[in-house]
């Protein structure tokens, strides 16, 4: 294997920091609300630090909960009304997490007062807590049957149900309350959220926070929570937006800052996130994740150095977290600092050592150096075990088995993983170190991703083959672009071709001949690329993985393929 080869990120989670799982979009644990995006990690550091499965992770609590029980407000003296006494115990057991002392406080409030919702709700949330799921549900149902059509108990209820991973029926119950109380804007933030981070429907909560806006406009979290939503949809300039209505109506509100920047970092603004991340900062000094954004943008600005710092600085403002660790030594491979690199990879495992992504980047460092060359096997084997399905696993230990010698070994992992994604020119071009010409004709299987990625339609008697129209015109564009051949590469775009930024074609144009004037070379190379065909319009989402001397970038890209004069032109490109 080339020492060239690209370096194969995964995505990082950082559970220290407030963020749960990767590949689903995140939410921060409240109320700590450390800030970090999730990560996408393919063997060069993917800038910003946007959620590939919602377009950008879920930044704040935003359903800020009120405590499912209440503090009774007594309209008696405690001696008349003997279960406040209880009730009271209760929550205060609750937020000390003595769970079994709150259910036996509860207990006590509903032996004295039989009808009083708080204390169903309190039982209900106590049980949960300590895994008594069927018994929680009972308490649950008797609040509810006790409070019909009630907000705060059919609320109480449906986060009930989420955190027991019922989602579709924690929806019914914020639209029943929702129906019986269309005015209460914490049911509708709440679904939006919901909607989110759960039933990964974005284009859902923009309808509900759009309503809610119509019903409020000057709710700051509604723009907020509409921002995320919408980058989630892939509208990253309505987004944007958004985001600026929230930061107008509330100025001082670190997370709304921190979000706009994440915006313009995908946007491929990193001067103006840059300034973005450090005004969050100035509001929240230990905002954790808008540190390490800073380090993302500076990366993007090509200061390496100043970088590594920010997420120095990330990591001791989190310091059970993994990810600042991991980033840190992407940018020391991007330094061609290897064995710095390696270092921060461990740093990272100690925090975390079944983080089997960190392990497949580790892996693939390993394999470049032929170093350790029979941990790093462990390593690629157990990302390949942990997800027989991802190509990007099957790429790394492949890249192991060339490092150990084994051609045969190698051959068959990488053509496993061409048959997973057959528009991967990473793994053609392992394939082709091998002395593998890889197949005309591949049966394509819909790419595991980390992305919102358009899905492959299903096959159609009849219908032509979206990859074979396509996948050979995209190598082209690739090459053209890669070899700086501005009047190749500009020919690939339609007539009807229209900037995303809405610039004139002209000055579009312009901008992109004296880019790729510049001196230097470039690298450009296309992974995990899925096809759909509707109509004579052929869409392709992919991974895009750009390089030059002091730059480099990964992301998704969306482009959509016309015919015309008989061949297959660009008449949208996006990034999403």
């Amino acid at each position: 294997m080339s020492r060239g080869s690209p370096v194969k990120y995964e995505v990082v989670s950082a559970p220290g920091l407030g963020i749960s799982s990767l590949s689903t979009p995140l939410r921060p644990l409240c109320p700590a609300e450390h800030l970090l995006p999730e990560v996408s990690m393919y063997r060069t550091r993917i800038l910003p630090a946007l959620v590939l499965g919602s377009g950008l992770a879920l930044l704040a609590c935003t359903a800020h909960a009120e405590p499912i029980t209440g503090t009774p407000q007594p309209s008696l003296s405690e001696a008349a009304r003997p279960d406040l006494v209880h009730l009271n115990r209760g929550q205060t057991a609750l937020r000390e997490r003595q769970f079994d002392q709150a259910e036996k406080a509860f207990g006590e409030a509903y032996r004295h007062n039989p009808r009083s919702v708080e204390a169903m709700l309190g039982l209900a949330m106590a049980t949960h807590s300590q895994g008594k799921v069927k018994l929680a549900r009972d308490w649950m149902s008797s609040a509810v049957a006790m409070a019909p059509g009630q907000p705060r108990v059919l609320q109480a209820q449906a986060r009930m149900l989420v955190e027991q991973g019922l989602p579709a029926a924690a929806e019914e119950s914020y639209r029943a309350a929702i129906g019986a109380h269309p005015e209460q804007a914490r049911l509708k933030l709440d679904l939006a959220t919901l909607y989110m981070d759960q039933l990964k429907k974005p284009s859902e909560a923009v309808a509900v926070l759009r309503d809610l806006i119509r019903q409020d406009p000057e709710q700051s979290a509604a723009h907020f929570q509409l921002g995320l939503a919408l980058s989630a949809d892939g509208k990253l300039d309505e987004a944007g937006r958004a985001l600026d209505e929230a930061i107008r109506r509330a100025p001082g509100d670190s997370l709304a800052v921190h979000a706009r920047g994440l915006i313009a970092l995908k946007q491929g603004q990193p001067d103006r996130a840059l300034a973005l991340f450090d005004k969050a900062l100035v509001l929240r000094k230990d905002f954790a994740g808008a540190m390490l954004a800073r380090g993302d943008a500076l990366q993007a600005l090509g200061k390496s150095e100043q970088a590594i710092d920010a997420y120095k600085r990330a990591a001791s403002l989190a310091p059970t977290s993994a990810l600042p660790h991991a980033l840190r030594a992407q940018a020391f491979e991007r330094m061609k600092r290897p064995t710095e690199a390696e270092q921060a990879y461990r740093d990272a495992l100690k925090l975390e050592p079944d983080n089997v992504r960190i392990g497949n980047n580790l892996a693939f460092l390993l394999s470049s150096q032929k170093l350790k060359l029979d941990e790093a096997l462990s390593l690629a084997q157990r990302g390949v075990a942990s997800a027989p399905g991802s190509a990007t696993y099957l790429d790394t230990l492949g890249a192991v088995l060339v490092a150990r010698g084994d051609g045969a070994g190698a051959r068959q992992a990488f053509e496993r993983a061409q048959a997973l994604e057959p528009g991967n020119t990473s793994v053609r071009q392992h394939l082709a170190q091998l002395g593998v010409v890889p197949a005309a004709k591949q049966v394509p299987a819909p790419a595991v991703v980390a992305a919102v990625a358009v899905a492959p339609v299903a096959s159609v008697p009849g219908a032509e083959d979206p990859a074979k129209l396509i996948a050979s015109r995209m190598e082209a564009w690739r090459q053209a672009w890669q070899a700086k051949d501005a009047s190749r590469y500009l020919a690939f775009y339609a007539s009807s071709f229209m900037p995303a930024d809405q610039r004139a074609r002209n000055a579009w144009e312009a901008d992109r001949r004296a880019k790729l004037d510049k001196k230097g070379d470039i690298r450009v190379q296309i992974g995990e690329s899925a096809y759909k065909l509707a109509g004579e319009v052929v869409t392709v989402s992919f991974e895009q993985r750009y390089q030059s001397g002091n730059y480099s970038d990964t992301g998704r890209k969306l482009l959509e393929w016309v015919k015309e004069g008989g061949e297959w032109k660009i008449r949208r490109e996006a990034q999403q």
